[in-house]
């Protein structure tokens, strides 16, 4: 069997819709209440708030790398009103227990 060359990053990717849910300013969640999709995405897998649990899978596959879309609606969710910290304050500013 042939080996990987050393450095290769094997891993998973996602996109910001299919695991971040609950996004109600993205063109997806409009386009899924339009009735041209059976079902909304819902919470979707909630990597939102379950990321932690994620990552721990991740590594626990043997996966290296991990390439993550964030939905632009986080970001800008209307046309230019943009959110500095959408996932909260950055690190440098948050409190440490």
């Amino acid at each position: 069997m042939r080996r990987l060359p050393e450095g290769f990053l094997w891993g998973a990717s996602t996109s910001g819709h299919q695991v971040e849910g609950g996004n109600v300013s993205s063109d997806w969640w409009r386009f899924e209440g339009s009735g041209m999709l059976p079902e909304r995405g819902g919470d979707a897998v909630d990597h939102y708030h379950r990321y932690p649990e994620d990552m721990r899978l991740l590594a626990n596959a043997g996966l290296n790398a991990y390439r993550f879309g964030i939905e632009w609606a986080r970001i800008e969710p209307e046309p230019g009103q943009v959110v500095p910290h959408p996932f909260g304050p950055p690190r440098a500013e948050r409190q440490t227990p």
